[in-house]
């Protein structure tokens, strides 16, 4: 039986998604051809679709069965670099090739040796191209991923062995497949047929090496999520890179430079650095109460490193350390946020011999080489729980900055940062600031937005009275008075509210 592609008709027709395939689609067509033409499609448009096992015995030859099969797999959310692995893989090699579809696949372990018997393929029939829609950027950006296909690809050159003579190009067969939500597929998997081992191994090396290369997860801002897709799958999302100016953050002076050098200057002079024998990879720690700027710092520094792969670990993802660490190294330059990480410090798995995933992240911590350009920022609100174990684990973390309360003077900095586009009133502000002695940014933001609240309420009253005396309401900005900031503090340091204040990282007390 001739390797004929079947007729693509190019209708798309839409069907429901579920899970985490946020939308899916389904080509009808038994197979997809390259470079086609509609004579050849309509030619063809009687021939009834082969099995799979005739279809791919047809392609690779009578001995297809016994055809050696390399296999390569990723995590669930690297799907959409191997698709675009692929995809540029056979722009480059430029062999005609078709991409076939198949019905029966879903709920089911095999693989593309299975696919060889036709008890191995039981139940499953040439059909059409499931398609699913994978994140590949900030916001709604997606790319159109094969949830399960098979390429059947025509003409690939062999290994270059010198011999320049019409030697016949051995054909070859990829089946790609998507992880299944309640599945059994719990990784992206692609296997690669070929009579020649050494050509399926160099094409599967050289997809690995294009989706690396190519990946979408480049220079963005990423979040580990929880585990919500199966018991090896995790969500990984793109996030908007803050936009942070310097003076958007108070802090003590010299503080900041401090932290600037480390990651920024190390960042900036890479080059030199390692051409002097110098290692990049370095570790960062941001401690101190809740609510004084140490999120704050986080986010200026990743507006500050616009074109740095960003990864951010929270305590519910912290397990998934390892993974975080694998997309550092293959994206660098890099920066790994492990926020609230004495959270893990005494966190150990089901074992109770096993080790706190602490140890865990300062093994991952030792074991990037020097030369990785990798920075691992933590932050913690209990240094005191970390402590011991930095200090069993000396060079992990080599710059250790407290980020403390702000003082009078940075209090004075965040009424005027954190009063936007409001006419406050701070002529007498001195006596505000020292009545706050011992707050937090949070706390200092939280009073000007309660402020506001009142000023506006008594706005709302004067417009409602001058309303009935007939006069029309004015049109200016709003004025928060200095009582009405003392009325807000008044009712936060109240015994209502000792709790609250203990949220926003507030003493029990406030001073009179």
């Amino acid at each position: 039986m001739s390797s004929q592609p079947m007729p693509p008709r190019r209708t798309v027709a839409a069907s429901s998604g579920s899970g985490n395939f946020a939308a899916a689609t389904t080509i009808a067509a038994a197979t997809i051809s390259a470079g086609t033409t509609a004579a050849d499609n309509a030619s063809a448009s009687d021939t009834a679709a082969p099995g799979l096992a005739e279809l791919l015995t047809a392609h690779l030859g009578p001995e297809a069965a016994m055809v050696p099969i390399a296999t390569v797999t990723w995590p669930p959310y690297e799907h959409v670099n191997v698709q675009g692995g692929v995809d540029r893989w056979l722009a480059r090699n430029g062999a005609p090739y078709r991409l076939t579809g198949m019905a029966g696949f879903r709920l089911r372990m095999f693989g593309l040796s299975d696919l060889f018997h036709d008890v191995g393929a039981h139940t499953m029939t040439v059909a059409g191209v499931s398609m699913t829609d994978q994140p590949s950027g900030p916001g709604d950006e997606t790319r159109s991923c094969v949830q399960c296909g098979l390429y059947l690809v025509d003409g690939v050159d062999g290994p270059d062995d010198g011999d320049r003579t019409a030697d016949p190009r051995p054909p070859m067969a990829l089946l790609l497949r998507g992880t299944e939500l309640r599945g059994p597929q719990q990784d992206v998997s692609l296997e690669i047929a070929c009579s020649d081992r050494a050509l399926a191994r160099a094409a599967a090396a050289e997809i690995r090496r294009l989706a690396v290369e190519f990946s979408v997860y480049r220079g963005h801002v990423l979040e580990f999520g929880a585990e919500v897709f199966g018991p090896h799958q995790s969500a990984l999302s793109f996030h908007e890179r803050p936009v942070m100016t310097r003076e958007e953050l108070i802090l003590p002076p010299g503080m900041l430079e401090g932290v600037e050098a480390q990651i920024l200057g190390v960042n900036r002079h890479r080059a030199a650095l390692l051409a002097h024998g110098q290692h990049l990879k370095r570790g960062v720690l941001l401690f101190g109460p809740p609510g004084t700027g140490k999120t704050h710092t986080v986010r200026y520094l990743m507006s500050r490193l616009p074109e740095t792969t960003v990864v951010v670990l929270t305590a519910n993802a912290l397990r998934l350390i390892g993974q975080a660490c694998e997309i550092a190294r293959a994206l660098q330059p890099a920066l790994v946020v492990v926020e609230d990480v004495d959270l893990i410090a005494r966190d150990r798995s089901a074992h109770p011999d096993a080790a706190p995933l602490l140890f865990q992240l300062l093994t991952e911590m030792d074991g990037l080489d020097g030369d990785a350009d990798v920075t691992f920022l933590l932050t913690t609100n209990r240094v005191d729980a970390l402590e011991p174990a930095l200090a069993m684990r000396p060079g992990r973390v080599d710059h250790a900055v407290e980020v403390p309360l702000p003082d009078a003077d940075g209090r004075a900095r965040l009424l005027e940062l954190y009063r936007g586009s409001l006419d406050l009133d701070l002529a007498g502000a001195d006596g505000l600031i020292e009545r706050t002695a011992g707050v937090t940014a949070s706390f200092i933001k939280e009073l000007i937005r309660r402020a506001a609240l009142l000023a506006l309420d008594e706005q709302d009253e004067e417009q409602h009275d001058d309303q009935n005396d007939g006069a029309a309401a004015p049109d200016n900005g709003l004025r928060v008075s200095a009582a009405h900031l003392d009325e807000a503090l008044e009712i936060l340091a109240g015994s209502r509210h000792q709790l609250t204040r203990r949220l926003l990282g507030a003493p029990g007390d406030l001073p009179d």
